[in-house]
């Protein structure tokens, strides 16, 4: 079923700008069948984010790739495993404690969800994303999940970069951005860190990357 939320709702409120307080790279976290590494760049970048200017990017992907090679963990990993239909990640710490669950759908009227453990201090409940629409068109590339009764939007109408809205007084203020790196397998996410938790930002993030209306589709 669609969401209730729609996007409509809430207008865009242009005089908010995306300030990122992180920022993350995704490596192999587009299509991935077994495992996907996130790594927080947060305060080892030079370039200040533009948009995702090739000066940027250039950066990220170089810091990841040193971070790598000086055997530096992964702030976080994402293991796979699923079906034809569905398919089931989980998300670990460096130290290797489970943050949640990931339940990615490929159907279109059927929903994803995250689970996170009892006692987790990064959601006290399960999230469930929802395709807004399902006409076929720009309307259907919107995701929507609430998080303590806030509606948020994943908007995928701009090709290879997916924003994430917070509702805030009944309008949408933009509080992330991820763009696909590469060749089409690593991505990277700017978020104000402010206005939503990391961890959620994330799951969600891997959920529109991975589900139904990937952005490469």
């Amino acid at each position: 079923m669609p969401h209730p939320f729609h996007p409509q709702d809430f207008p865009v409120n242009q005089e908010v700008v995306l300030r990122p307080t992180q920022t993350f790279y995704l490596r192999g976290a587009i299509h991935f069948k077994t495992d996907a590494q996130i790594f927080d760049l947060t305060g080892r970048l030079r370039q200040p984010w533009n948009n995702f200017s090739h000066a940027f990017l250039d950066e990220t992907g170089s810091v990841a790739q040193k971070l790598r090679e000086g055997g530096a963990r992964p702030t976080y990993e994402i293991s796979s495993c699923g079906n034809m239909m569905r398919t089931i990640k989980t998300m670990t710490d460096g130290a290797g404690n489970k943050l949640c669950d990931l339940n990615i759908t490929f159907i279109s009227f059927d929903s994803s969800t995250v689970k996170f453990p009892a006692g987790s201090p990064h959601s006290r409940h399960a999230i469930e994303m929802c395709p807004v629409g399902d006409a076929g068109n720009d309307e259907a590339k919107h995701e929507a999940f609430v998080k303590n009764s806030i509606p948020y939007f994943w908007d995928m109408t701009r090709g290879r970069v997916g924003i994430l809205y917070k509702c805030l007084n009944q309008q949408r203020v933009e509080i992330a951005r991820v763009a696909g790196f590469g060749f089409d397998k690593d991505a990277v996410l700017v978020l104000n860190g402010d206005e939503l938790d990391d961890v959620v930002a994330l799951s969600t993030c891997i959920i529109l990357l991975n589900g139904r209306d990937a952005m490469d589709a």
